[in-house]
């Protein structure tokens, strides 16, 4: 039952997990007023009935009977009054077992005892505090800090172990994380594995002490072989291809595999994705699957994209079969795997599995090209030359991935941009010079002729209103590349671009203007108000629209 479940930061992963321990360690939660909460049961008779026994009530739960639990644990805490029975009787009512929830119940029980200083019930109202909402409470680090330290330094390793993540985090005390560290190694030499992972990333990071690969490793380890799914996994990536310890490929695999069968979703991927490429193991699609189906059904788009290969080509008795291609590949897609994306929009395009649909194609192309998969560009750039895309984008749209391509050597790409360059198409103009910009530097025998040609391009865009190529244009004349250096134009190209919220224009201006005189500063003002002049005169353009197939 997760306590801490509403906390987002990295640091209270911990408080998330592992809340669910024997009756006899997790602290209880107590009872405001017995006319608040439980009764114990009621005289049947004028002799009072036997109390029962510690020992019988453990039984009832471990075979389950919450209800005898709950009822023998009110009468103890009441007529007794042992911390023990308080904190046990404070927990059951905390986890609603044997009956409803009772959370102000059990906040009483375990505050007595708290007061007579049981360690597991002060570990476990000090995590109550840290609750908050979830548990319909004000959320109290600073109280919750205080209990813990009471039972920290007693030596309770779960108290020290969130006293070293609020120390971490300078939650509810200050922030120190040399103390964290301390907590830590105090917890983590008792064996609290929780602690053990945390020390390890304190010295992986050097986070309150120097770093220490050998003390990560260390402590990593030492958490992974005691159960830690992230430390499981982490060590084995260490172990696969030597980072931060030996390269030992047998070792990872083993460490993959644990952390897998323990539940760790993307160690369930990479060991999938080991079998189906054969990487330091025999190439096994069977194996593949068996890791890779629920890695992706619970939401790992890796192993999601991967299926859509497996079943794409098919191998080893894993015939291909189109559809789950095609599933698996869209619920990558919609994860944000651009390979994936990519994958679907040549799917879409020549309909393997599905009706041929360009439009459909060219949107997941441009996904594709969006998330920073650049192959997409050159299948944009291959169905705009073939005219798959006449009806379905116009050439200012087209002008993304055309200049992307002619970035990355397409003759064909670079062609169509001159070509729409010269038909006046504005943002050709700019992506055009760009393009020209970038091969000067690479190819200094032609950079003159190329920086000249990309000057008298921007100028166009830029007279024309293009606020990119209105910046790139100041730029030119700052250091005089393609044109005489000239700062009062730099000054007024910048201040006209700043004025389109270009930010970085408007930090360059401001930089110029140090090296002008109050003279030249007037006069590239006055010719920046020209130009805004000019731009209001002019009437507004006749925006392109293309209607797209349904």
């Amino acid at each position: 039952m997760p306590f801490f479940h509403h906390l987002t930061r990295p640091w209270y992963t911990a408080l998330c997990l592992g809340v669910s321990l024997p009756l006899t360690a997790l602290p209880a939660l107590a009872q405001s007023e017995l006319a608040q909460g439980e009764q114990p049961p009621q005289e049947q008779s004028e002799a009072a009935p036997a109390l029962p026994e510690m020992a019988a009530i453990e039984q009832a739960w471990k075979r389950g009977d919450y209800v005898t639990a709950r009822a023998g644990l009110a009468q103890l805490a009441q007529e007794l009054g042992t911390p023990l029975a308080q904190y046990r009787y404070g927990r059951i009512l905390f986890e609603g077992r044997g009956g409803p929830r009772d959370i102000p119940g059990a906040i009483d029980w375990l505050t007595r005892a708290v007061a007579q200083d049981h360690l597991e019930a002060i570990t476990l109202l000090a995590r109550i505090h840290l609750s908050g909402e979830d548990l319909g409470l004000q959320r109290d680090s600073a109280q919750a800090a205080e209990l813990l330290a009471k039972a920290a330094t007693r030596g309770k390793s779960e108290a020290q172990y969130y006293l070293g993540l609020l120390s971490s985090a300078g939650d509810g005390l200050p922030k120190d994380e040399t103390a964290a560290v301390n907590w830590f190694l105090a917890a983590a030499e008792q064996q609290h594995v929780e602690a053990q992972y945390a020390l390890s990333r304190a010295y992986s990071k050097g986070a309150g002490v120097e770093v220490n690969t050998q003390k990560a490793l260390k402590w990593l380890t030492r958490a992974a072989e005691n159960g830690h799914t992230d430390a499981q996994f982490f060590l084995a990536n260490a172990y696969d291809g030597g980072k931060g310890a030996p390269n030992l490929p047998g070792e990872a695999l083993a460490w993959y595999r644990r952390a897998a069968e323990n539940g760790h979703i993307l160690a369930a991927r990479v060991l999938g994705t080991k079998y189906m490429q054969g990487d330091g193991v025999t190439q096994n699609m069977t194996e593949a699957l068996r890791w890779l189906v629920p890695a992706a059904q619970a939401g790992e788009p890796g192993a999601m994209s991967n299926l859509g290969y497996i079943y794409t080509t098919g191998a080893e008795g894993v015939p291909p079969d189109e559809a789950k291609a095609l599933y698996w590949y869209e619920q990558a897609a919609e994860y944000g795997v651009s390979r994936a994306m990519l994958i679907l929009g040549q799917i879409h395009e020549t309909g393997r599995g599905t009706p041929v649909d360009p439009a459909r194609a060219m949107a997941l192309y441009r996904q594709a090209l969006s998330a920073g998969q650049p192959k997409a560009a050159e299948q944009l750039t291959r169905m705009q030359l073939a005219g798959k895309l006449d009806a379905l984008a116009a050439p200012q749209e087209a002008v993304a991935w055309m200049a992307v391509a002619a970035r990355d050597g397409t003759a064909a790409a670079q062609e169509w941009l001159a070509a729409q360059a010269v038909d006046g198409n504005r943002p050709a103009r700019t992506a055009l010079a760009l393009v020209l910009l970038a091969q000067a530097q690479t190819a200094p025998e032609t950079a003159p002729q190329k920086t000249q040609e990309a000057a008298a391009l921007l100028l166009q865009a830029a007279e024309a209103g293009d606020a990119r190529a209105q910046a790139e244009l100041g730029q030119l004349y700052t250091t005089g590349t393609g044109v005489s250096l000239d700062y009062v134009n730099a000054h007024k190209w910048l201040n006209v671009a700043a004025a389109s919220g270009a930010t970085k224009a408007a930090q360059q201006r401001d930089t110029i203007a140090k090296l002008m005189t109050p003279e030249q500063i007037a006069q590239a003002q006055t010719a920046a108000r020209e130009v805004f002049e000019q731009a209001t005169l002019q009437p507004p353009q006749t925006q392109q629209t293309v209607q797209e197939n349904n």
